[in-house]
């Protein structure tokens, strides 16, 4: 049996992770998604004038000529397909890391991430009365647009291919906050609570981070003279925390004018497979935290006893980072709000009257707290990895952050919620040699 084209350009996609997958049984018909305006010339008997216009093309191929409201049903309805009938593949940061072939990436991403887009774009619909919010429009026509660039890229066109990621990942970099306002004011004005509010949030939020992986990836190899990957195979954790609390010091010290110091303890050498940029975050918002409970508490003469401590250390497996501060703990009460996206102890604090002269320069610092989604996200992406972030407090005390990460890369990420449906895969992702 001959197997079509998709199956073909999809087995060769796959194949870079490991043996290539089984080819569909003779009775199951190959769809070819990545041409879905193609079709064969019309017969005679069969044209109309409302029918499309299809043009023969030296190829053999007979284009089908489609008007834009057409085309735009046709997209829409490919999305619902691709989020109630496909499933994405969840892969390890290793099997990432082994990327290095740009074609064979690129195979595997023109079928991939439209999927992923997709069940985004469901997970947003599924939310009621979404479309009364505005950063919820927003976000869906974003995905939306993602979807039909993606799918509009001809499958051999490298540079198309890469400046549309490009522009897909320009055009994306607010979505955590168009989310994370879109889903606030969707409980303010509809009630919901805070349980589905936090729900939506770590399954959106969840769910984001593999497309960014996969796309980052892809870029960084085909970057000239760049990285070559998006996963630095020799990650410092060490290295890393010092530099998070040398950016979280200087912060500090520009919004409250003085900081604690923080001692750095490297318990043996512990590099790793990992994200920089992910730790770097999961980091800085741990010390920004600390750093804030402990200025806010004490004095500046004060502050000087009281440094915040971390503590790298691990074994053959795990890798572990603990930050420890003495700024009064959290009440145990609300322990359990500091994984909540609405969840914020953030102070307002008192303006000045030449504020208005600097207003222009604040713009571009970042604040201490009161966005209320360091935690969580941080939760995820230590989550996505097969890690966990605990914290634990003593009232009138202080607070220990424990950052557990995987040390060998081998943890498959999770991807998209699944939806209460099954739904039937189109390949499946085989194991690593």
């Amino acid at each position: 049996v001959a197997a079509g084209p998709v199956a073909r350009r999809h087995a060769a996609a796959l194949a870079c992770f490991g043996r290539s997958p089984p080819l569909p049984p003779p009775h199951a018909p190959v769809e070819d998604r990545r041409q879905p305006f193609v079709s064969s010339p019309p017969s005679p008997s069969s044209s109309s004038t409302a029918a499309p216009e299809a043009s023969r093309q030296s190829d053999g191929i007979s284009k089908v000529l489609v008007t834009k409201e057409r085309l735009e049903a046709l997209l829409n309805a490919e999305i619902v397909h691709f989020a109630r009938a496909l499933k994405p593949h969840p892969i390890t940061l290793q099997q990432i890391l082994s990327q290095h072939d740009p074609e064979v990436l690129r195979n595997f991403l023109l079928e991939e991430l439209p999927i992923r887009w997709a069940r985004r774009l469901h997970l947003i619909e599924s939310m009621p009365k979404w479309k009364a919010i505005p950063h919820m429009r927003v976000i869906r026509s974003l995905y939306t647009d993602a979807f039909r660039r993606m799918r509009m890229v001809p499958h051999a066109d490298a540079e198309n291919f890469r400046v549309t990621l490009q522009t897909i990942q320009r055009r994306n970099s607010s979505m955590v906050m168009h989310v994370v306002r879109g889903t606030r004011a969707m409980k303010d004005q509809l009630g919901l609570s805070d349980d589905e509010v936090d729900e939506f949030l770590d399954d959106f939020l969840m769910a984001r981070i593999g497309t960014d992986i996969l796309s980052s990836q892809y870029l960084a190899i085909t970057r000239p003279g760049g990285a070559t990957s998006v996963i630095d195979p020799q990650c410092d954790p060490v290295r890393v925390v010092q530099t998070a609390a040398t950016d979280a010091i200087r912060l500090c010290k520009y919004h409250y004018g003085y900081a604690p110091k923080v001692d750095v303890v490297d318990v043996g050498q512990v590099k790793f497979p990992f994200i920089t940029e992910y730790l770097n975050y999961i980091l800085f918002e741990l010390f920004k935290n600390s750093l804030r409970a402990v200025t806010e508490r004490f004095d500046e003469a004060a502050c000087e006893q009281h440094p915040v401590r971390a503590v790298v250390c691990g074994d053959e497996a795990t890798v572990v980072i603990r930050i420890s501060d003495h700024g009064g703990g959290i009440p145990l009460e609300n322990l359990h709000k500091v994984w909540s996206y609405l969840y914020t102890t953030a102070k307002p604090r008192a303006r000045h009257r030449d504020d208005e002269e600097e207003d222009d320069s604040d713009e571009d610092v970042a604040p201490m707290a009161g966005f209320g989604c360091g935690l969580p996200l941080s939760r995820n992406y230590a989550s996505y990895v097969g890690g966990r972030l605990d914290i634990n407090t003593m009232p009138h005390q202080g607070t220990d952050a424990y950052l557990y990460l995987n040390r060998l890369g081998d943890s498959v990420e999770v991807v998209d919620v699944e939806p209460k449906a099954t739904l039937p895969s189109r390949g499946f992702l085989p194991r690593m040699r």
